[in-house]
C-alpha cells in the first residue's frame, strides 16, 4: 500500500506527493537512490566522529553562562582535518547534506548497496 510514503497527506492544502509514482518518474531520466539518513546530522563529515552543538558564552543577569547554538556544530576530534586548519564548526545543515551525499554515493557505488560503516543503522 503507501503507507509510509507521504501519498494522501495534506499540508497547507498542497497534497504531497511521494512513494513510488514519483520514484518511477524521475526512474525515466536519471538513476535514483533513497539514502537512510541514520546518523548524518551526528557525524563530523569529515572524520566520521562525533561531534557536538556549538556553545557561547552570554551575559544573563551579570552572569556568564555558556549556551548551545542549535545551527552549528563543532568537531573536537584533535587529528580531524577540519580541528587541524582551524575550521572545526560547520552548520549543521551543511554538515549533514554532506553525509547525506556521502551516504547515498557509497550506497550506490558498493557491490552490495551497502552504506559505509559510521552511516549503517
Amino acid at each position: 500500500g503507501a503507507a509510509g510514503t507521504s501519498v494522501g497527506s495534506r499540508i497547507k492544502g498542497h497534497t504531497k506527493r511521494g512513494g513510488r509514482k514519483i520514484t518511477n518518474q524521475h526512474r525515466q531520466y536519471c538513476i535514483v537512490g533513497h539514502t537512510n539518513e541514520h546518523r548524518t546530522s551526528r557525524i563530523c563529515s569529515a572524520c566520521y566522529r562525533p561531534v557536538s552543538l556549538m556553545t557561547a558564552k552570554r551575559i544573563k543577569d551579570g552572569s556568564i553562562k555558556n549556551v548551545r547554538l542549535h545551527g552549528a556544530v563543532q568537531c573536537r576530534y584533535k587529528h580531524c582535518p577540519r580541528y587541524k586548519s582551524g575550521r572545526q564548526t560547520q552548520g549543521r545543515d551543511a554538515n549533514s547534506a554532506i553525509n547525506i551525499a556521502t551516504a547515498g554515493a557509497s550506497s550506490l557505488l558498493s557491490v552490495n548497496n551497502t552504506t559505509l560503516p559510521p552511516f549503517r543503522p
